[in-house]
C-alpha cells in the first residue's frame, strides 16, 4: 500500500510529495535520530579494501560521474530516483534518506540507500559500478544496510525483478527474504527478515 501511495503521489503530484518527505524527514529524526549515532561505527567494521561512508554534498559531482559512466543495462532494474546534480543534492539533504558510497582508491565503485518513513519502515537500493562486478561489493553493501535497519529497527523493504538475478542472488546470499506479492509490472515486492 505504501508502495503504491508513494509511487502514484511523485508521479502525479510531485509537490505534495515535496511536502510530505519534508514533513517525513522531520518526523523520521525525532523518532529515530539518536538510534542513527552508531551508523558510522557500522560503516567504520566494513571499511578496509573498499571505504564505506555516508553521501556528503562533497560526493554530488563524483556521484553524478558515476552515474553517467554506468552502461544503459545498469538501470534496466534500478531507477530509484534521478541521477543528475540536481536530484542528488536534493536526496543528500534530505534527513530520511540514508545514502552511501563504497570508494576504492577514492574512487566511488558502489552506491546504496535506505529511504526510511518515520512510520518504521524503509526502502533500500544499491548499484555497483559495471567495472567491479562480481567482488562482493554487493554483498557487503546488503550486509551493511541489513546492520543498519537492526540499528535503528526498521523494517526494509524492496522491488525486485524475478529477471534480475544478480541482485535476487546477492540479497538472497545474506539476508532471509520474504516475498509479499508480485506487483502489476512482474516486479516482487519483498521484506528483508535479518541476516543469515
Amino acid at each position: 500500500m505504501l508502495y503504491k501511495i508513494t509511487h502514484t503521489l511523485k508521479d502525479r503530484c510531485p509537490w505534495i510529495w515535496e511536502i510530505i518527505e519534508k514533513i517525513n524527514a522531520f518526523l523520521f529524526r525525532i523518532r529515530y535520530g539518536r538510534r542513527l549515532d552508531g551508523v558510522d561505527d557500522i560503516l567504520e567494521k566494513y571499511n578496509g579494501e573498499y571505504v564505506i561512508e555516508r553521501f556528503k554534498e562533497s560526493n554530488i559531482d563524483e556521484l553524478a560521474c558515476f552515474f553517467q559512466e554506468q552502461p544503459d543495462s545498469a538501470f534496466e532494474y534500478f531507477k530509484p530516483h534521478a541521477f543528475d546534480r540536481k536530484t542528488l543534492r536534493k536526496l543528500q539533504r534530505n534527513r530520511s534518506f540514508l545514502a552511501f558510497v563504497v570508494e576504492k582508491e577514492n574512487v566511488i565503485v558502489g552506491y546504496f540507500f535506505l529511504r526510511c518513513f518515520f512510520i518504521g519502515k524503509c526502502f533500500r537500493g544499491k548499484i555497483v559500478d559495471f567495472r567491479f562486478r562480481n567482488m562482493g561489493i554487493a554483498k557487503m553493501m546488503g550486509r551493511i544496510m541489513t546492520d543498519i535497519v537492526e540499528q535503528i529497527d526498521v523494517r526494509s523493504f524492496s522491488t525486485i525483478s524475478p529477471n534480475n538475478l544478480s541482485s535476487l542472488k546477492s540479497s538472497d546470499a545474506v539476508v532471509n527474504l520474504r516475498v509479499i506479492k508480485q506487483l502489476e509490472n512482474g516486479d516482487y515486492y519483498v521484506e528483508y527478515l535479518g541476516k543469515k
